[in-house]
């Protein structure tokens, strides 16, 4: 008789708090932004009242759980689809404060976490390839890429491409690797930016089957070719020309860089 007295109190608890967790579609909610504090409000489409409590909203294949506090999102709010758990984490006065992160279709494997402040990514953020290896490292303030970028090979794990950037455009040197192995292929550009835009030393050099295929070095000004360039093809022969503002100018010539032969030169 106690078994069966306990048992109906768990399920009327369990009733209880389904009840408790109302259930919208997305499409029933209308918002309203509180001009004032920049907060998004939500309400019934059809409500007059703010809505306050937890409710699960349907969105598509979505689902979030949510709490609300005079409609504006507060505490803890998870995403699942199709039943599975796919991104966590917690507002503050309707904003993305703490961490966040989303995880693969087996709800278990993170794809990517975000440390978020009053709705701004505040921090580094990383994301994994499905595996569990490292995938991407990029460093932001104020919601804005700020400091060093980072992505790694797929296959290997190693580091493949490294930048930096002051508030979301790109600056001082970049590094890239590419490799293609079915081909034989590696190719490798370092490069500089100021303000977003490529400014200083350039290089690239590409390899096909242990064989140099390319190499091709200068500089850039304000994202144009500026000053002496020079590029090796895969026979050997040098083209050496001199850019203003991209354009060719001056005198070029092209020579064999075994033998040192001139075979052509001309004005630009």
């Amino acid at each position: 008789m106690k078994t069966k007295i306990i048992l109906a109190g768990i399920l009327l608890l369990l009733s209880g708090s389904s009840f408790a967790q109302r259930i919208v579609e997305y499409g029933d909610l209308r918002t309203l932004t509180d001009a004032e504090h920049g907060t998004v409000v939500h309400y019934l489409k059809d409500g007059k009242r703010p809505l306050s409590g937890e409710y699960r909203i349907l969105r598509g294949q979505d689902e979030e759980s949510v709490h609300f506090s005079k409609g504006v999102k507060q505490g803890e709010y998870r995403r699942y689809r199709d039943g599975v758990l796919r991104e966590k984490g917690a507002y503050a006065d309707g904003k993305r404060h703490g961490l966040f992160v989303t995880y693969y279709q087996d709800g278990k494997t993170p794809q990517r976490e975000a440390p978020m402040q009053h709705g701004k990514i505040e921090g580094t953020v990383r994301t994994w390839f499905a595996d569990g290896k490292p995938d991407m490292i990029q460093e932001y303030r104020e919601g804005k890429k700020n400091g060093k970028e980072q992505r790694f090979d797929p296959k290997t794990g190693r580091l493949i491409y490294e930048a930096g950037y002051t508030d979301d455009k790109k600056e001082g040197k970049q590094w890239e690797l590419n490799e293609d192995t079915a081909r034989g292929w590696l190719s490798e550009t370092v490069s500089h930016y100021k303000n977003g835009e490529l400014d200083g030393p350039y290089e690239y050099t590409a390899h096909k089957h242990g064989k140099l295929y390319l190499h091709e070095s200068g500089a850039y000004k304000a994202g144009c070719k500026h000053g002496v360039w020079e590029k090796t093809d895969d026979d050997g022969i040098v083209t050496q020309g001199e850019y203003t503002d991209g354009r060719e100018t001056g005198h070029w010539v092209r020579y064999d860089s075994t033998s040192g032969e001139i075979l052509n030169e001309w004005d630009k």
